[in-house]
């Protein structure tokens, strides 16, 4: 994978935004348009932001910096599948095809990499916050790796021999100390502690309550209930922190409230979950019974329309980070609150 050698990105970007001034980017011209769901005169409850592509999100550098420095790659997402952010608002992103992790970081306003050398298909993300610690799935090593999140150091490996089978979705309850993780084909959730000893397993093989055919994204919800998107049963399964069945929404289907490829899932500070639905290419939002509410996108390019889209991420602000794979970016939303009468 070609880098930006980090002297060259520091001066790029400041000789492009002091001497000269940043070429207005993309993202700019984007969000000087309002795009809202549902439309007028409904009243919005969800709010396009930002898209995140490459470094050049950051400031595009101009044409006295191209001179001066001659033409650098823009390190561009190729085919991002998960997304996660951190109580900072950095951004996470798995890319397979690149076999890393693309950290955009606000804090200091450049693009990183975590996993080079080590990842070769990086699925599933989740973030301790507490610890600074990153989680990745690889599902084709069959490992869950533990990067210190600001230096990308190896912390810990999770998976021994013939452990995980294929693990895709991750999550951490900061509150409980534990990771979830989907085993795929083994059509398990397993919970590990924070120090990646085994804990307790939650499901087996199956199309009853409580079972699963290829379990995938994960999500907590504020009382630390875990969502599990049931793939090939097309539904969504709860369950409570110690892995007792709540409830299930889904069917197979192709109209609004149904799923055909259901993906990422998300639960935002009011309950409701979104999951974004590949086939469709959208996200769909229920109340936490299930009952359809909203949707959003459609084929396309344009802000709120997906190609192909499959990870999702909800932070505590309510902002939500869609991964849109063959569009080769990360997409932001804002979930609107309801504002409460006096």
């Amino acid at each position: 994978m070609t880098k930006f050698n980090s002297l060259k990105v520091f001066i790029i970007i400041v000789l492009g935004c002091v001497i000269c001034g940043c070429v207005t980017s993309a993202n700019q011209s984007e969000q000087s348009v309002e795009y809202v769901w549902p439309p007028p005169p409904e009243i919005p409850r969800i709010k396009w932001l930002r898209n995140w592509y490459h470094l050049y999100d950051f400031g595009t550098p101009n044409r006295l910096t191209t001179l001066l420095l001659g033409d650098q790659p823009a390190v561009q997402l190729r085919r991002p599948s998960n997304v996660v952010a951190d109580s900072k608002g950095n951004v996470f992103v798995a890319d397979p095809e690149e076999h890393a992790v693309f950290v955009f970081n606000q804090e200091k306003h450049n693009l990183t990499f975590i996993g080079e050398g080590t990842l070769t298909t990086p699925i599933g993300l989740a973030i301790d916050n507490k610890r600074d610690i990153l989680f990745v799935s690889d599902t084709k090593l069959d490992k869950v790796f533990a990067f210190e999140k600001n230096s990308g150091r190896e912390l810990m490996v999770i998976g021994g021999v013939d452990e995980l089978k294929n693990p895709s979705g991750l999550v951490y309850d900061e509150k409980r100390n534990r990771l979830y993780v989907s085993d795929t084909k083994n059509h398990i959730i397993r919970v590990f502690d924070d120090k990646g000893k085994a804990m307790f397993t939650i499901g087996k093989k199956g199309r009853e309550e409580g079972e699963f055919y290829f379990p995938s994204f994960l999500a907590l919800d504020n009382g630390g209930n875990l969502y599990v998107v049931d793939t090939f049963n097309f539904r969504v399964q709860i369950f409570d922190p110690n892995g007792t069945f709540l409830r299930k929404f889904g069917k197979l289907g192709d109209a609004s409230g149904s799923f055909s490829r259901p993906a990422g899932i998300g639960v935002d500070s009011e309950g409701h979950v979104y999951v974004v639905d590949t086939s469709f290419n959208n996200f769909q939002i229920f109340d936490p019974n299930g009952k359809l509410l909203l949707w959003v996108g459609e084929s396309g390019r344009r802000p709120g329309m997906f190609s192909l889209p499959v990870g999702m991420f909800i932070d505590a602000q309510d902002k939500i980070y869609v991964a849109d794979t063959f569009n080769h970016r990360v997409q932001v939303f804002q979930y609107l609150r309801e504002q409460k009468t006096q």
